[in-house]
């Protein structure tokens, strides 16, 4: 079992803009409704990389700069998790590739790599803290999340960095839906971030992750807007946890992670 602290939230999200939104939807419930993300989302970015940055960029980078001041997240261990990448970007190269010249943008190429977030996160806070980007298909909420208990709990954290994870997709250009099959769907764009702590100092709750045994049902939300865009975007899976948090309630939660599924208890107890 692997143990941390959630010290920071943020989260864009259809008909959510923030973590102080969430809590109030989360508390309230039937008070949520899906509504799109504003085309223009702000971020930390200067002028330049942000004309370039694309949306799956301003996505990420949106929830991620709500977690906190960006000089401290700047020393922070760092994980990004997609499902899918860019595939917006992957699909304009695609197109070009098919014309006569091949007229492939430079800016275009340099964003369809899976850590261009990751980069433009560094140029943002000039950051210097290496990254890990990773992508476990609709399981990646849950890979982000596992990934980043065990660098905070690894031997080699031994300047006992907090970690920021950052989980986010966007939604698909339509000649990729078909190709996505699961329980999941793909119709609307998800970002959030965790702060995570190996220190319990002014935490939101504390997590205990472990894995599943395969027999345990998926958690649910029993608001039906909130459950809708649960199954809307695979990043969106991090939604039953952030309920339970914002209703202050100890409950286990079990995250889509393969067959087995990742259980994730949730309390507000101090290490002993």
């Amino acid at each position: 079992m692997l143990s941390c602290y959630i010290k920071a939230i943020g989260i864009t999200a259809p008909g959510i803009k923030n973590w102080h939104e969430a809590q109030s939807i989360f508390q309230h419930p039937g008070t949520h409704s899906i509504a799109p993300i504003g085309k223009k989302l702000e971020t930390l970015l200067p002028a330049n990389e942000r004309r370039r940055a694309t949306r799956v960029t301003q996505l990420a980078l949106s929830a991620a700069q709500q977690t906190g001041d960006p000089k401290q997240l700047s020393q922070c261990l760092q994980i990004f998790s997609s499902s899918n990448g860019d595939l917006t970007t992957f699909n304009q190269i695609s197109l070009a590739l098919a014309m006569d010249g091949r007229p492939v943008s430079p800016t275009r190429f340099h964003n369809s790599v899976h850590n261009a977030p990751a980069g433009y996160w560094s140029i943002a806070t000039q950051s210097q803290t290496a990254s890990t980007s990773i992508t476990a298909y609709n399981d990646s909420l849950a890979a982000g999340l596992l990934e980043a208990a065990v660098q905070l709990n690894s031997a080699d954290n031994t300047q006992q960095r907090d970690c920021l994870l950052v989980c986010y997709d966007e939604t698909p250009p339509p000649a990729f839906l078909s190709q996505l099959t699961s329980p999941l769907t793909m119709k609307q764009e998800f970002a959030c971030a965790l702060t995570l702590s190996q220190n319990s100092d002014n935490m939101l709750a504390r997590i205990d992750i472990s894995s599943g045994n395969g027999m345990e049902a998926i958690t649910a939300l029993s608001d039906s807007s909130l459950e809708e865009l649960r199954l809307s975007n695979p990043q969106a899976s991090i939604l039953p946890v952030l309920n339970t948090i914002a209703q202050q309630k100890q409950e286990t939660i079990i995250l889509p992670y393969f067959e087995q599924g990742l259980n994730v208890q949730i309390s507000y107890q101090h290490k002993q």
